[in-house]
């Protein structure tokens, strides 16, 4: 189980597990990462990162959490999706670039609940500007449209402007197929 102190040193410790994780990634894939091969990039114990996390995909998961609450805090306001479609792409894209979720999504291992996580995080904040996701599902389906299409364009590690403005246009006619009336910005 995770500890929630937050005093500096354990802050600085997590800091360094994670640093350590994101390196060994730069070197292999994940799946040949070892819990002992963190701890000793880290310079901590196996037990220190056992105090910090419970196992590799524990840390894996604060990772994404972490990725998700900073994509979403840097978004412009979330409801520019329906005035100005391209332009909430091209800053979802660009706070995905931002995050650290490259360095794990190059070795294939950007995860469901990832994708799952953040689709419901824009959908909440969505929420909480007066529009309500659950009357319609065509903004479920097109939140995770953009997610995947944005994670795929972001993966390939290199700019790719036809790409991103295929997800603009395919986002577009998406938009265009819910009434109006069923957006209400607050």
């Amino acid at each position: 189980m995770r500890k929630e102190k937050q005093d500096l040193r354990y802050m600085k410790t997590e800091k360094a597990i994670q640093k350590a994780f994101h390196e060994l990634l730069q070197e292999k894939t994940l799946q040949k990462i070892t819990v002992k091969e963190i701890a000793e990039r880290a310079e901590i114990n196996k037990t220190t990162f056992y105090a910090h996390y419970e196992t590799l995909p524990d840390l894996i998961d604060s990772l994404e959490s972490e990725y998700v609450e900073y994509i979403v805090a840097n978004l412009d306001q979330v409801q520019v999706l329906f005035e100005d479609s391209d332009r909430f792409i091209e800053n979802l894209y660009k706070n995905l670039q931002d995050s650290k979720i490259n360095s794990i999504s190059k070795n294939g291992t950007v995860s469901q609940r990832f994708i799952d996580l953040l689709s419901s995080s824009l959908q909440e904040e969505l929420k909480a500007k007066n529009i309500n996701a659950d009357q319609y599902r065509h903004i479920e389906t097109l939140l995770v449209f953009i997610v995947h299409g944005i994670l795929g364009v972001v993966q390939t590690g290199e700019e790719n402007p036809e790409k991103l403005a295929h997800i603009q246009q395919f986002v577009k006619n998406g938009l265009g197929q819910i009434p109006a009336e069923l957006i209400k910005l607050g």
